[in-house]
């Protein structure tokens, strides 16, 4: 489950140089964008529109549609 790597991620932080923290950071963006896109994946195919999917994420329909479009 995505939510249960991401916690990982943000434990392993904890008591960690900058620079092990900043890797486990740079981990942890990536497991958000790949959760991002499965979860617009998801979305997409439960019917909701790119307006609604740019509504929950805080962008614009535009910008959704322009990442996750051609997927």
């Amino acid at each position: 489950m995505e939510g249960d790597r991401m916690k990982t991620l943000v434990a392993s932080m904890d008591g960690k140089g900058p620079a092990d923290a900043l890797h486990a950071v740079a981990e942890l963006q990536k497991e958000v964008s790949r959760t991002e896109a499965s979860l617009v994946r998801a979305a997409r195919q439960g019917g909701l529109s790119w307006e609604a999917i740019a509504l929950c994420l805080g962008v614009s329909k535009q910008a959704v549609h322009r990442k996750y479009g051609k997927r």
